[in-house]
């Protein structure tokens, strides 16, 4: 039985990862599949969200499964391979992609909420860089880091090893939003419709993001000028317009 659960409902699938003997450490196998799985959603039409999460309470994943460096350079061979194609997998994906996190998310499992464009995480989340402790600084764990979060302190963590709390992460852009730890499941379903129900929109925010980065300021104005006439003319816009101003009159 495969250690990740695949559900797809409609334009929406969902990843589990869910291998609970091992804290939910990735193997190269499983990274391996999540990225089939990552490129087949990039190939298919129209509008897409991917949400991945993990099985149990403690925690969302404790990295990569370093028992396969037993198997000397080889095993570090296939992780590089593994880690390189499903980073490339999940930033070049179209989909909408939400990660949802609880308890720790150490190493190899910040892959997903680093690359993610919705990080909804539980108030008790710690992330973690351990593989210092063995000698080994995580060199693609802090190139992925560093487009989230400045270089300085991509550094301060895989250099120390420290964890990196919730409400830090939130503050610094790594965390989309924080959830009480009663209720979680709940509340995070919710919000992951939620999100789902304007992945239009987000996509034409994520494009407008992309194509800013190297522009001026006047052609950065001009950009979102055009993308906004976009965003408006998509379809249900003016319908949900309506329907928030109706809601106004009501409160009044």
């Amino acid at each position: 039985m495969s250690d990740i659960k695949v559900r797809r409902d409609g334009p929406v699938t969902r990843i589990t990862i869910d291998r609970p003997a091992k804290s939910n450490a990735l193997s190269a196998d499983m990274m391996q599949e999540v990225t089939a799985i990552v490129n087949d959603i990039g190939g298919e039409p129209g509008e897409k969200a991917l949400v991945i999460d993990a099985a149990g309470d403690r925690g969302f994943s404790a990295g990569a499964d370093i028992s396969e460096l037993k198997a000397g350079r080889e095993g570090l061979e296939r992780q590089e391979e593994v880690i390189l194609a499903l980073s490339e997998a999940i930033a070049s994906c179209p989909a909408l992609i939400i990660t949802v996190l609880q308890g720790y998310a150490k190493g190899g499992g910040t892959i997903f909420p680093c690359l993610s464009d919705i990080v909804i995480a539980r108030e008790d989340l710690s992330v973690s860089y351990p593989e210092i402790k063995f000698r080994m600084y995580p060199f693609l764990l802090h190139a992925l880091l560093t487009r989230r979060i400045p270089s300085s302190l991509a550094w301060q963590l895989c250099a120390t090893g420290r964890a990196l709390a919730a409400d830090e992460a939130f503050r610094l852009g790594l965390v989309t939003e924080l959830l009480p730890q009663e209720g979680f499941r709940e509340r995070a379903e919710e919000r992951v419709s939620e999100y789902i129900d304007i992945r239009a929109s987000l996509a034409l925010g994520r494009e407008y993001a992309a194509k800013a980065e190297t522009l001026t300021f006047s052609e950065q104005m001009k950009l979102a000028g055009s993308m906004m006439h976009r965003n408006f003319a998509a379809p249900g816009v003016v319908e949900a317009i309506e329907q928030h101003r109706a809601r106004l009159s009501s409160k009044a």
